[in-house]
């Protein structure tokens, strides 16, 4: 079956994953408004029986969010500026023909990235300032939860979606708006990827490094315990 999001810019999908986040927010009796001097930052003031809260919204296409930790992971870019996480996310990373809208208590996910970057630093894990750090709406198949990169996971078996949409009956309501996505729609969707992105790397040494994380991170086991051989041929 054909991938439903295939064919489509980034820009698109963004904006189109985003509007299901602000509608699934409306069907739960919330107004929202982009919140002022935040430039182009996704972050919307949302207001239900009289009650104004902040709110960030995140998209993703393979259910993972991140949000890059500041001054040692005692503080959170954006997350620690919200009190309300809307989440909109593809049902299936390899078919993905829904789109679920969660809302999550900002309390909740910090204290899932606070465990989550804990269990980290523990077995070794190098975690870089002002750059995303993921973890995953669901259990990840296959791995121990108590293993690193499965620690803080699962928030979506607590906190049900609260709406979900057909991607290709999206794709028809919203046709117009798609169509005239802006320059400010490509540019805050920029930013939320550069929010969620690992750096760049310049050196042989630094990928090295970062391979090292990842493998030590997935198998539960501190960095110092991979070794890893490299041979460049010609």
């Amino acid at each position: 079956m054909a991938n439903r999001l295939d064919g489509l810019t980034e820009t698109v999908k963004w904006h189109l994953m985003v509007e299901a986040a602000k509608q699934g927010a409306k069907s739960q009796g919330y107004a929202l408004e982009r919140l002022p001097g935040r430039g182009l930052s996704n972050i919307w003031t949302i207001t239900k029986d009289g009650k104004k809260q902040r709110a960030a919204i995140r998209t993703t296409r393979d259910r993972w969010i991140a949000f890059p930790p500041l001054a040692k992971g005692t503080k959170w870019k954006t997350l620690d500026e919200v009190d309300v996480v809307i989440v909109a996310s593809v049902d299936s990373k390899e078919d993905p023909e829904n789109i679920e809208v969660f809302i999550f208590p900002a309390d909740e996910v910090r204290k899932r990235f606070d465990a989550a970057y804990a269990a980290r630093k523990q077995t070794g894990h190098v975690i870089r300032e002002n750059f995303g750090m993921w973890v995953a709406l669901d259990y990840p198949k296959r791995t121990p939860r108590d293993a690193p990169i499965a620690v803080g996971s699962g928030i979506a078996d607590k906190h049900k979606r609260i709406a979900v949409y057909s991607i290709e009956k999206l794709l028809a309501e919203n046709a117009d708006s798609l169509a005239a996505a802006s320059e400010d729609a490509e540019e805050a969707e920029a930013l939320e990827r550069a929010e969620a992105s690992e750096p760049r790397f310049t050196t042989i040494a630094q990928v090295m490094a970062w391979t090292r994380e990842q493998i030590a991170e997935i198998a539960g086991v501190r960095v110092e315990a991979v070794k890893l051989d490299l041979r460049v041929e010609y």
